[in-house]
């Protein structure tokens, strides 16, 4: 296994390796409709010791990579909303 915090080749290509999963009860692709969704997020057991200390803080960041997503539009409406205007998708978050 490779550095789980170094994922850098020696071409300086970065490799996304998944470290966990999300878990929740949403089944299909869906846009907006998340307020009340609760998910879980599951690490890898292995790296279980990376965890130690993580309650002495009120927030955690995650990055995320959408794995199942089957296809996108570069613009849309966030939340699919016609009264907010059209951004490209990486101004939609």
């Amino acid at each position: 296994m490779s550095h789980p915090m170094y994922p850098v080749d020696e071409e300086g290509n970065i490799k996304l390796r998944p470290i966990g999963r999300v878990r929740s009860s949403v089944r299909m692709q869906q846009t907006g409709g998340f307020k009340d969704v609760e998910s879980e997020l599951v690490l890898n057991p292995e790296l279980e010791p990376l965890l130690l200390g993580i309650d002495d803080f009120s927030h955690v960041t995650v990055l995320y990579w959408l794995g199942e997503i089957d296809a996108y539009s570069a613009q849309r409406r966030p939340q699919g909303r016609d009264d907010v205007l059209v951004v490209g998708i990486l101004g939609s978050r």
